[in-house]
């Protein structure tokens, strides 16, 4: 024994180191199969985050380039439509500079211009005479000859200067009204007009509401705006303004709904997708001009300055996310994003299974390498006890049986003492060599025919003494007789284990009551005590090796922490089940089921 005890603890340290080693690896490995996923999660994420982040930049470039786009196609459209406007009056202009103007003359001018298709917008285009005081009758006389009609002048102060409309087109119920309405009787219709005469140019005047009926002072409730080019006595100078003001003979105007000058202008614009607002003027002197319809609400916007013949113009934009580019180009950045985060979850649960499964594969490998060194320590372990153990029990054997010679009745009783120790001894060893074969699997059932119910009686009768010893009163009932097929020897230990484990915490005064009964499907052995109990919380701790319920008997009884564990197992070789039954200081009860065996099985 000597010889062999530093072969025993060399293995067992290096055992233990190995184990360390195994429990420190496999601490290291759980941590990384969920760091390492989450790391490629992360990964993917912020990818796809940078390259979301790149497609809405490069959208938001590609939608700015469009609104810029949009902003300079209206700014040329403004323009080129004014500038056409302006083009008829610089005509007109040039029709009063080559001769006399009649009503007859003006319409047949007007009428060359095709104006309700080719300049849709206009509301009246025609000529305002610029007349003193002393030319007044005359010229009142000369329309009312051409219009077959008296011409009567509307005008603010007949001692002043006076600007009259002499002829308009087209000539219709509301716009003949206008004919002998002095223009400068209202204020923003002569401002616009004082600017245009003294520089020479076409002004645009400041928002007003056109006249439904001049000579009644009746407006359209809608804004207007009128445009205004000078025309003079081209035999005067005309370099300086106030030249120009003496040289002044009248206005060639065009008039226009603003809601119709800009329904023409932005009549190419997707309503349903962009929205534009009008306005002229700022803050409390702020007017809508036009509106389109729809006008967009939550869109992107945008807004331009223009300055037309002296107007100035606020245009806002609202855009529909898709109204510069595609709905595919709008959502690419989103669904980017949501693809590369399935992406990242998908590869990111991959990687988690993929990595606990090696994880698993490799710890049940590892855990069978350590089971198996742990058995085969055990099993080495428990022989090279067991060997000195049967030594001493043969020796003390023969000393009691009186091969050495007589001994006192105090020997006789340390030397039992000795050999009962020795005997307890001798079964953890068994305890342990069967605890090796089967977690190696080496257990192999020899079955015989046998009777189960001699099996029981002759384990109470082997333990009699135990339990006499410790008071307690075990009885038997049931069958007399139970036949089957069977390794006799593990269901053998198995019942010693049973009814050990009863005697062990059994309180002294306690019962235990063994019972065998016949089912139809195979024997029900139950072993019944009036001991300490076990929590309903410890229960799945029974059958587990090396592992023993914490009670008030614990410490006073020696064991394992095998012997359910084995005993349970070697039914389950058997088919069997084993189950309890407890609460705790009212006793514990353990039914073990065995199947019917036949031989030819």
């Amino acid at each position: 024994m000597d010889a062999d005890a530093p072969i025993v603890r060399e293995r067992y340290f290096v055992m233990k180191r190995f184990y360390q080693d195994i429990q420190q690896r496999f601490k290291n490995l759980s941590s990384d199969f969920i760091i390492i996923p989450l790391l490629v999660m992360l990964s993917i994420a912020f990818m796809t985050a940078m390259i979301a982040a790149v497609m809405q930049r490069n959208l938001s470039n590609v939608q700015n380039q469009a609104m810029d786009k949009q902003l300079k196609e209206t700014e040329l459209q403004v323009n080129a439509n004014l500038n056409g406007y302006a083009q008829l009056l610089w005509s007109g202009v040039g029709r009063v500079n080559s001769g006399e103007v009649t009503v007859d003359s003006w319409r047949q001018f007007a009428g060359t211009y095709k104006l309700p298709t080719s300049f849709p917008a206009i509301y009246a285009f025609g000529v305002s005479k610029y007349i003193t005081p002393e030319q007044r009758e005359s010229v009142r006389d000369t329309l009312s000859q051409q219009y077959g009609r008296d011409i009567v002048f509307t005008s603010g102060d007949t001692n002043q200067p006076s600007e009259i409309i002499a002829y308009i087109e087209p000539m219709t119920s509301v716009t003949s009204n206008a004919v002998g309405y002095d223009a400068r009787s209202e204020s923003v219709r002569r401002q616009a007009m004082d600017e245009s005469s003294k520089s020479g140019e076409i002004t645009l005047s400041n928002t007003l509401q056109l006249f439904k009926n001049a000579q009644a002072a009746q407006s359209f409730s809608e804004t207007g705006l009128i445009m205004y080019a000078p025309y003079y006595d081209q035999t005067m100078p005309l370099s300086t303004a106030d030249e120009r003001l003496k040289a002044l003979r009248g206005h060639i105007y065009a008039s226009f709904q603003a809601r119709d000058l800009f329904s023409t202008i932005f009549k190419r614009i997707d309503n349903d997708r962009i929205g534009v607002r009008v306005t002229s003027g700022k803050g409390e002197d702020e007017v809508e001009l036009y509106r389109s319809t729809p006008h967009l609400e939550g869109a992107m916007r945008r807004t331009q300055q223009l300055i037309a013949y002296g107007q100035h113009f606020t245009v806002e934009y609202t855009f529909k996310d898709d109204a510069l580019v595609s709905r595919q180009q709008v959502f690419a950045p989103f669904y980017t994003a949501i693809f590369g985060t399935m992406l990242a979850l998908l590869v990111g649960v991959v990687a988690f299974y993929y990595l606990r499964s090696r994880h698993h594969r490799l710890l049940f490998e590892k855990e069978r390498d350590v089971a198996g060194a742990k058995d085969d320590l055990l099993s080495l372990a428990s022989h090279q006890l067991r060997t000195p153990a049967t030594g001493v029990k043969q020796y003390v054997g023969m000393v009691l049986q009186g091969f050495a010679g007589d001994i006192s009745p105090q020997q006789k009783d340390f030397l039992e003492k000795a050999y009962q120790s020795n005997e307890r001894q001798l079964q953890v060893i068994n305890d342990i060599l069967h605890l090796a074969k089967l977690e190696q699997g080496r257990i192999i059932l020899a079955k015989s025919d046998f009777d189960l119910a001699e099996i029981v009686r002759d384990v109470i009768d082997e333990q009699r003494n135990d339990s006499v010893a410790a008071q307690l009163k075990v009885s038997l009932s049931g069958i007399k007789k139970a036949s089957i097929y069977a390794d006799n020897h593990m269901l053998r230990m198995v019942v010693e284990n049973l009814i050990s484990n009863a005697i062990k915490y059994t309180d002294p005064g306690g019962r235990i009551a063994v019972r065998l009964a016949r089912g139809d499907d195979g024997y029900t052995l139950s072993v019944k005590d009036t001991g300490v109990g076990i929590d309903e919380a410890d229960q799945s701790k029974l059958f587990k090796q090396f592992s023993r319920v914490m009670n008030p008997r614990s410490h006073s009884v020696s064991g394992t922490g095998v012997g359910l564990y084995l005993a349970r197992h070697l039914i389950l070789l058997h088919n069997g089940t084993v189950s309890v039954e407890s609460q705790l200081g009212k006793g514990a009860t353990f039914t073990v089921f065995i199947p019917y065996q036949q031989e030819e099985l």
